[in-house]
């Protein structure tokens, strides 16, 4: 386990949430998805929220990414505002400052990975970087899938390329929803020490939200969601 605990307690926060609740409509009633949350993570920080499915995870995780506005409290990302602002200015934020990574990897199906990189390249309007795509694709163990499409890769290999995906342009902050849903343990285990990898040795902020307790050992902390709420931490075991 990463014992940075003294060092993110005196650095700014790279994501934070403040009184953060989230309600919607249900015909007549209104349901409470996420309640009154208070959560800062910081750079080199892993951090696993535990909950069994309809617990508010995903919500939680789309207000963190700006993919939801919260219902009241404010999301901010480097002390800078972000629930706030017009979704556009979020959008554009998201892409420069985040990364998913999704249960069903969110790889573009009709696209080969090679691919998927370079529209994030046009997207963000910049020039390819082939040399740093290859470099993570090294690291990750699937270079040589770079010309295939989702459908000829493994589970394994589709959540390894969603990673590479998800960091390349170097994001702030990694949200990875489910990533080890439907694999066996000998890869899910490989998928989160990618995860914890990119997070201490890149120093990025990470959150993973999971019922998956196969994983939870590789974070640096471990909190728990239930009916919207968000318990105390827990810390983790080691290994």
């Amino acid at each position: 386990m990463n014992n940075n605990s003294e060092r993110h307690a005196s650095a700014m926060a790279a994501l934070t949430l403040s009184k953060v609740t989230r309600d919607y409509r249900q015909g007549k009633e209104t349901v409470h998805a996420l309640r009154t949350t208070d959560l800062e993570i910081h750079n080199g920080e892993l951090v696993g929220i535990l909950g069994p499915s309809g617990s508010g995870k995903s919500t939680l995780l789309t207000v963190m990414g700006g993919l939801r506005t919260p219902t009241t409290g404010t999301v901010e990302i480097g002390g800078e505002p972000f629930s706030a602002l017009p979704e556009k200015k979020r959008a554009q934020l998201r892409r420069q400052y985040l990364g998913f990574v999704l249960q069903n990897s969110g790889l573009v199906p009709f696209l080969t990975l090679a691919d998927q990189f370079a529209l994030h390249d046009r997207v963000l309007k910049r020039a390819p970087t082939t040399e740093h795509r290859d470099e993570l694709l090294d690291t990750l163990g699937i270079s040589d899938r770079v010309r295939a499409y989702p459908s000829q890769m493994s589970g394994g290999e589709k959540q390894r390329a969603a990673i590479a995906v998800a960091v390349y342009h170097d994001p702030t902050v990694i949200l990875a929803d489910e990533p080890t849903a439907a694999l066996d343990s000998h890869r899910a285990h490989d998928v989160a020490q990618l995860l914890a990898q990119q997070t201490h040795e890149q120093g990025k902020a990470t959150v993973m939200v999971t019922h998956d307790e196969r994983i939870l050992p590789v974070c640096d902390r471990v909190m728990v969601m239930r009916d919207g709420v968000l318990s105390d931490e827990k810390r983790s075991e080691s290994p």
